[in-house]
């Protein structure tokens, strides 16, 4: 399975390079998650608005599952040596992200920890903390791309997504525990398997999350909630989404493409070794090619014309499946 530790010199290096004069906070993502330790070198040269490096390493650990325990919060049965019989059992990594991290246990040796599989719609539910108290942002649905490798292959998010009472209800009393017990601030995530009104929760992101974009707005309630502070939210009216589009086989997309509007993380065609023409942009099999976005004013709406615009975007480049 894929190492997930970082190069933590070339990252002190690079970042030392920055001029730190007018930088007021620095807020993290998922990069940290396989490397928690950095937080604490980064907070001694700028103040860092979210939660601590702390909380970051016992979200990202085996201990997390024993607090659930604690607090009674429903999860998945976990174990940290392999099961003799593995159908049905998943390989995972701490400080992946994307989904990546997930393998099914009976092709590989190795796993940080399993955890056995919950059938069910992969949801997350995105909040904001003071360290005592939790305000909902919203619940999303979330959209993987599978491989025969990536079963569980991160693909986007369909945000203000309604929920059953019942597993809302989970979601929030969930989240409100967590943020008692870790003190947590800001925005944070929770990842879940909702089957029915069970709800299942698979792990906390104490941290920015991809969700995040999906909710105009927000900075200053995460700013605020990390000073310790709940805000009255602003009015989600709309839903939404965004998903990313995978190569299924290697793709040359010509230099002069005409991107639509609705695209976004668009690859470089940038010149190489100082050649000023633009180049053809080769993408491997697998690889990201860019985002797709899309906004309605209900969930189901914003997921199909999502799905419509990647289609149709794949039928522009001339490839589809």
């Amino acid at each position: 399975m894929q190492d997930w530790r970082i190069d933590v010199a070339y990252f002190k290096r690079q970042f030392a390079r920055i001029d730190l004069t007018d930088v007021r906070a620095f807020c993290y993502g998922s990069l940290f998650d396989a490397a928690p330790e950095l937080l604490d070198w980064i907070a001694a040269h700028v103040p860092l608005f979210g939660n601590c490096a702390e909380v970051l390493k016992q979200t990202k650990a085996f201990v997390f599952f024993e607090l659930l325990d604690d607090l009674e919060i429903k999860h998945p049965e976990v174990r940290l040596h392999k099961p003799e019989n593995t159908q049905g059992w998943l390989a995972k990594r701490f400080g992946g992200s994307g989904g990546t991290h997930i393998r099914f246990a009976s092709h590989h040796n190795f796993a940080d920890y399993y955890q056995h599989q919950i059938l069910g719609e992969p949801v997350s539910m995105l909040f904001v903390a003071d360290g005592k108290e939790m305000q909902l942002i919203g619940f999303n649905r979330q959209i993987i791309a599978p491989t025969l490798e990536l079963p569980y292959r991160y693909a986007g998010a369909v945000g203000n997504v309604k929920l059953p009472d019942a597993a809302a209800q989970t979601f929030c009393d969930a989240a409100k525990k967590l943020t008692t017990a870790m003190c947590l601030r800001g925005v944070n995530s929770l990842d879940a398997v909702l089957n029915g009104n069970a709800l299942n929760i698979l792990e906390l992101n104490p941290r920015l999350s991809a969700s995040f974009e999906l909710y105009p707005d927000i900075w200053n309630a995460h700013i605020q909630g990390c000073n310790g502070k709940l805000i009255v939210l602003p009015r989600f009216a709309s839903s939404r989404t965004k998903v990313t589009i995978f190569a299924d086989a290697e793709v040359e997309i010509e230099n002069n493409f005409a991107w639509p509007s609705w695209v976004a993380d668009i690859p470089s065609n940038a010149s190489i070794d100082g050649d000023s023409a633009p180049r053809n942009i080769l993408i491997q099999k697998d690889a990201p090619i860019c985002t797709v976005l899309a906004e309605a004013e209900t969930a189901d709406l914003a997921f199909m014309q999502v799905m419509q615009r990647a289609k149709q975007l794949k039928e522009m480049m001339r490839w589809i499946n």
